[in-house]
């Protein structure tokens, strides 16, 4: 697959201004459990999978620990898996975090224009959920997430204002009560729309089939709210940045990479590389995929692994990482920086292998959760059931972390003969 033109120019700078640029410290800590609660778009386990998956991969020396604890339906008073003093327990406090994502609103607006009655009802409500868990977990670091919309743009508002304005209203209460609470606060819902205002000027249907009931994301729109809460915790966008001089075979700029085994050979340059991090796990030959690089900036804030090789002599140069093709570039592109994020290596092999894994875990911990919620309304117990799976978990997290670190690989540029 050949670089988009427009993210081929840009990648060597934006290389360059991440590695002069000072980053913040990434949110998440070594030795966190996360557990990201909300309602049914939490509840389709597809945004907490993603900033799961980029936290495994960009990160894999970190052991974070995610359980995703969503139900739908739910309010900030609970819902059918029981109360919020049962929820809260039962399904954050149990799990020891020390972070907590929030992301609820969609059902506490009742899909009428905002009263006063309910607002009260929703701030009272989630000043409880904030109060309980500080409380119960000294020293817990909670994001309060500004719900996803409600689509207005594709399809007419519900009523004068629309309730997407109900949940805009919700996110700046969020803000204000993180603010108080000296928690931290992202917003997911300008984001959402303004990537669905992009999406509508390019494809209108296929930006309606994002959110296809106007509330539940399709599993690729859940990037736009990964996207959001990573660029939130200060998620550097680099995976790695390798810079070779093939005319003196040095090498110019390595960052989060060791180069080795650097040689010239007769026909290009090898050279061994071991990253730091691994790529996302995104197939961008996938028309969704496509389609959500041109809404949003998603490559260039949180994927860019560039490869920039000069003093190559003109022509086409086949790249090869472990023996297999990964593309063919011309002297130029390849002066100019490509985006291995972009490509089908090996790299971005082993993070679906991590990511596929990562789900596994998490249909485990939904099984979990829901005997629980069963042995509420039953009586009859699951405990040594979950416990079982709750053991299970903790294996697969130890392989996943395992499977997550970096391998070296070994790459090739050889010039393609000239067609006569």
């Amino acid at each position: 697959m050949r670089l988009r033109s427009a993210i081929v120019a840009v990648v060597a700078l934006a290389g360059a201004v991440l590695s002069s640029a000072a980053q913040k410290p990434f949110y998440l800590h070594d030795g966190d459990t996360v557990v990201m609660y909300g309602d049914s778009i939490t509840e389709q386990r597809f945004y907490t999978l993603w900033v799961e998956i980029y936290t495994a991969t960009r990160f894999p020396k970190l052991n974070v620990t995610f359980f995703p604890e969503g139900v739908g339906g739910d309010r900030v008073t609970g819902g059918a898996a029981g109360p919020i003093d049962t929820r809260i327990p039962r399904d954050i406090v149990a799990h020891k975090p020390t972070v907590v994502t929030i992301m609820l609103g969609m059902n506490d607006g009742s899909y009428q224009p905002l009263t006063p009655a309910i607002e009260s009802t929703y701030v009272a409500g989630y000043e409880h959920i904030l109060t309980t868990l500080e409380q119960s977990l000294p020293g817990v670091r909670i994001t309060l997430l500004g719900a996803s919309p409600y689509d207005e743009v594709t399809r007419p508002e519900m009523f004068p204002g629309g309730y997407n304005g109900t949940l805009q209203h919700f996110a700046e209460l969020n803000a204000e009560m993180a603010r108080r609470h000296h928690q931290s606060f992202v917003d997911l819902n300008a984001p959402f729309v303004a990537a669905l205002k992009r999406g509508a000027a390019i494809d209108p249907l296929a930006t309606e089939l994002l959110l296809p009931d106007r509330v539940h994301p399709e599993q690729t729109a859940h990037w736009l709210m990964a996207q959001a809460i990573l660029m939130g915790w200060n998620s550097p966008a680099l995976v790695s940045s390798t810079a070779i001089d093939a005319e003196k075979a040095a090498v110019t700029t390595s960052e989060n990479t060791h180069i080795s085994a650097l040689a010239t050979t007769p026909d290009g340059i090898s050279w061994t590389q071991l990253d730091g991090s691994l790529p996302l796990p995104i197939d961008f030959n996938s028309t969704n995929n496509h389609f959500l690089t041109q809404m949003t900036d998603l490559v260039e804030q949180l994927d860019l692994q560039p490869l920039t090789v000069t003093g190559l002599k003109p022509g086409a140069y086949e790249l090869t990482i472990d023996q297999t093709s990964v593309g063919k570039f011309t002297d130029l592109e390849l002066d100019k920086g490509i985006n291995l994020a972009l490509y089908n290596t090996p790299m971005r092999g082993q993070a679906f292998r991590v990511g596929w894994n990562l789900r596994d875990r998490e249909n485990t911990e939904y099984v979990r959760m829901h005997m629980l919620v069963d042995e509420m309304k039953t009586g009859v117990s699951h405990r040594q059931a979950a416990d079982d799976l709750a053991a299970f978990e903790q294996t697969e997290q130890t392989e996943i972390h395992e499977m997550a670190q970096p391998k070296a690989h070994s790459f090739r540029l050889s010039a393609v003969p000239t067609q006569k």
